[in-house]
C-alpha cells in the first residue's frame, strides 16, 4: 500500500458504509481495506450510526424553540473551540486521531447533522405513548410489536440482504391491497438483529411486509419479501 494509494481513500469510510459507492468503488476500496488497518479502524467506528440511521425515527418538524436552542448550543461549543485553539477537540492519546468526515450529502455539514440527530432523539422519545401492547409474528426471526397505535419492526438472527441491497418496509393500509412504500430502510446488525419504527397509525395498517430493495429504495417491490405480517 502506498501513500498515494491510502489518501485516495482517506475520506471513504463514510460512503462505504452508507452504500453511497457503486460496484467498481467499492471493489477496489475494499482490497485497499484489506491492508490499510486505519481505514478498517475508520469503517468499524462508522458502522454502528450508519446501520441506526435507517431506524431512526420518522422526520418531523421540531418546535422551533427547541430547535433554536440546540442550533445555539452548537454555535456556541464552535466558538469556544475556535478560541482554544485546532488542537482543544483532539483526545490525548498515544497516536493521534486522524479526523475523518463523511462524504459530502446535498451539501451537510457536521454541525447541522448533530443538531438534527439531536433533535431526532429528542422528538423520538417524546412519540412514545402508552397504550395496549400486541405483539405479530412476522416470520424470518422478526415481529411487529404494536404499542396504543405505535408499530415497531423487532427482528432477530435475520439475514443480511443479498450484496448491494437494503431491505425495505412496505404497508398495505387497511382497504387496500397493494404494499405502499416507506421512507424506512435498514441492514440488521452483524448479529442479526434490527428494529425499525413504522410510519403512521398502526390502526391504519393491514400488513407490513419487508423485502430486499435497491440502496435507494423502491416504488414497488421487486425483491424477495422475507417479513410478512398482519395487524389485523
Amino acid at each position: 500500500m502506498t501513500m498515494t494509494d491510502h489518501d485516495r481513500w482517506a475520506d471513504a469510510a463514510g460512503a462505504y458504509v452508507l452504500g453511497a459507492m457503486t460496484a467498481t468503488e467499492r471493489d477496489d476500496f475494499e482490497r485497499h481495506l484489506a491492508m490499510c488497518p486505519t481505514c478498517r479502524e475508520d469503517v468499524d467506528e462508522l458502522r454502528p450510526a450508519a446501520e441506526a440511521l435507517p431506524m431512526a425515527s420518522p422526520p418531523v418538524l421540531p418546535p422551533p424553540a427547541l430547535k433554536d436552542r440546540i442550533m445555539a448550543e452548537v454555535e456556541r461549543e464552535a466558538a469556544l473551540l475556535a478560541e482554544a485553539g485546532p488542537a482543544a477537540d483532539r483526545p490525548a492519546v498515544e497516536r493521534p486521531r486522524r479526523r475523518f468526515r463523511l462524504p459530502a450529502l446535498a451539501g451537510w455539514r457536521l454541525a447541522p447533522v448533530a443538531a438534527a440527530l439531536l433533535i431526532a432523539g429528542v422528538l423520538g422519545g417524546a412519540l412514545l405513548t402508552g397504550g395496549g401492547s400486541k405483539t405479530y409474528p412476522a416470520g424470518a426471526n422478526a415481529e411487529i410489536q404494536v404499542d396504543g397505535d405505535k408499530a415497531t419492526l423487532v427482528a432477530t438472527k435475520m439475514d443480511a440482504p443479498p450484496e448491494g441491497r437494503v431491505y425495505e418496509v412496505w404497508v398495505v393500509p387497511k382497504g387496500e391491497t397493494t404494499p405502499k412504500p416507506t421512507n424506512v430502510l435498514f441492514v440488521p446488525r452483524g448479529n442479526g438483529s434490527a428494529e425499525a419504527a413504522i410510519p403512521g397509525s398502526a390502526d391504519d395498517i393491514d400488513k407490513v411486509l419487508v423485502s430486499d430493495e435497491p440502496p435507494g429504495g423502491s416504488e414497488t417491490p421487486t425483491g424477495e419479501v422475507v417479513v410478512q405480517a398482519n395487524l389485523s
